[in-house]
């Protein structure tokens, strides 16, 4: 009877020494790899620099992607033959670089909005491409549909369900395994001179560090008033501090 008693002592301490054991390791901020089932449930987020930004983001911005995971190799289909292979221009030879399109006036169906696409060949500036709202996230980061539908705004071609054929289409040439969380990075609007111009991030899920850091400025007066959006059409608003800019994810107007 006292043995009885005594192991059934040593099984509930037991348990409970494992259970905090569990909840510390799943709750812990150390490096340590955890099991996987935990990172399926706890979200832990990142610290902030003195910037605004997280730690582990780079200086350009090159991975925007949610997951830690080592990249995964990744080689291109082979371009047709004949196709324009020049970095910023689609495969059908039209310039698709912000630049160049600006004060172009493009045909942005409804339901879609105009992306800026980072291209790890152009560094410094952004693709332009019309993306379907649904397959976007909303200014938390959440709510996307998985997987892509895109046009071209180069040679307008439409329809593109992959972004893996999609990022073949206009040139990426990537050396990963194409993500939409990863060259999907900006909005795009038109300024009061109609023209189109570098928005604020996409905020996909992990990444909203950057859009606490756009309030931020935009409270202090840092983005000029000849360069605010037009109030558009959205299924998901986003308002930031400051009252100066009040930004729409789902742009149904055609351009000027």
């Amino acid at each position: 009877m006292g043995n009885s008693y005594a192991g059934q002592l040593r099984t509930t301490r037991f348990e409970e020494v494992l259970h905090n054991s569990i909840e510390a390791s799943l709750r812990s901020n150390t490096v340590v790899p955890r099991p996987v089932f935990s990172q399926l449930y706890l979200e832990t987020e990142q610290p902030l620099a003195h910037n605004g930004r997280t730690e582990n983001d780079d200086e350009d911005d090159e991975d925007g992607s949610e997951s830690n995971s080592p990249p995964i190799p990744y080689q291109m289909k082979p371009p047709p033959e004949g196709c324009c292979t020049t970095d910023g221009f689609c495969q059908a030879g039209r310039d698709l670089r912000l630049s160049s399109l600006a004060s172009d006036p493009l045909d942005v169906p409804s339901g879609f909005m105009l992306v800026g696409i980072k291209s790890p060949s152009l560094p410094d500036t952004l693709l332009v491409c019309a993306v379907d709202c649904r397959f976007l996230p909303d200014e938390r980061g959440r709510n996307a549909l998985l997987g892509f539908l895109g046009n071209c705004m180069g040679c307008g071609e439409k329809g593109f369900r992959y972004f893996t054929e999609f990022s073949n289409h206009i040139n990426l040439k990537l050396s990963t395994q194409p993500k939409k969380q990863k060259h999907l990075r900006y909005h795009l609007y038109r300024n009061n001179q109609g023209v189109l111009v570098k928005g604020a991030p996409i905020c996909w899920r992990g990444h909203d560090g950057r859009i606490r850091q756009l309030g931020s400025s935009l409270s202090e007066g840092q983005v000029a008033s000849d360069d605010q959006p037009p109030n558009l059409t959205s299924h998901t608003p986003v308002s930031y501090p400051g009252n100066r800019l009040t930004k729409s994810f789902c742009k149904t107007n055609n351009s000027r």
